[in-house]
């Protein structure tokens, strides 16, 4: 019973969160977008992942809590302070994931905009000048206080979801589309993705974890994720970090 009531209570807020406090933009560039997103960045998703990635001529959106550099995590080994600088140097971008790695579902408001802000703090401390323009929630999205309280703070805020952003997209939680243990190696499944999103002219936002031959079950095989680079590159659309494609869009972050 207790479980019932909980996964009710997930959706009622799921619901809540997606309805209000959107800030929208319409997806009229007249071409579809491709995103490559990792949570947490763990270093394979910038050895294996990030090498894929160039092989393609594609830059990627890597989101970091700070406080989990160079731990051990169920992802594997998190990125240290010189994989930070060295991942900007080839051209990606680092995103925000809060400093601690927080739920946006139970961490309260304030202690929400603490954590987003020592992340901030301590990024700048391990790469001068540097600043997190994006963010993705860690776990499963957050609450609507949380997300009203992130309005005008990054140019976007990115969640999960399984789908695309088709017709307009709310910045306020982009969905995104996680290759995980959820959907195996199904590259039909992806291929058909892809090519829906084309045909929308959307924004497809691939998100993930660790990037390895036997990757955690948050995570991609190796080959399996080259895979889905090469069918996003085959399909025309442009495939960029999700900061660019903000601005491609005319997107700004609104005065904080």
């Amino acid at each position: 019973m207790c479980g019932l009531r909980t996964r009710v209570q997930n959706t009622c807020r799921r619901a809540l969160v997606r309805r209000f406090a959107r800030q929208t933009l319409p997806l009229n560039n007249g071409c579809a977008y491709v995103s490559f997103t990792f949570d947490d960045f763990p270093r394979s998703a910038y050895v294996h992942g990030g090498r894929i990635l160039r092989k393609y001529g594609a830059f990627g959106t890597y989101y970091v809590a700070m406080q989990l550099l160079e731990e051990v995590t169920p992802v594997g080994l998190i990125a240290s302070r010189e994989d930070l600088r060295a991942l900007l140097a080839d051209g990606h971008e680092v995103g925000c994931h809060t400093f601690g790695h927080l739920d946006g579902a139970v961490a309260g408001v304030e202690e929400y905009k603490q954590s987003i802000e020592m992340n901030q703090k301590a990024f700048q401390e391990a790469v001068a000048g540097g600043e997190l323009r994006s963010f993705a929630y860690p776990f499963d999205g957050p609450r609507l206080a949380v997300k009203r309280a992130l309005l005008g703070r990054f140019v976007c805020c990115r969640e999960g979801g399984q789908t695309s952003n088709r017709g307009t997209v709310d910045l306020a939680l982009v969905k995104s589309y996680f290759i995980d243990r959820r959907i195996g190696d199904n590259v039909d499944g992806i291929a058909n993705l892809i090519a829906r999103n084309s045909a929308d002219r959307g924004w497809l936002v691939f998100s993930t974890h660790d990037v390895a031959d036997k990757p955690s079950p948050f995570g991609c095989r190796t080959e399996f994720f080259e895979q889905v680079v090469r069918l996003a590159r085959e399909s025309g659309a442009r495939v960029l970090p999700v900061t660019q494609v903000c601005e491609e869009l005319g997107a700004t972050r609104p005065n904080l």
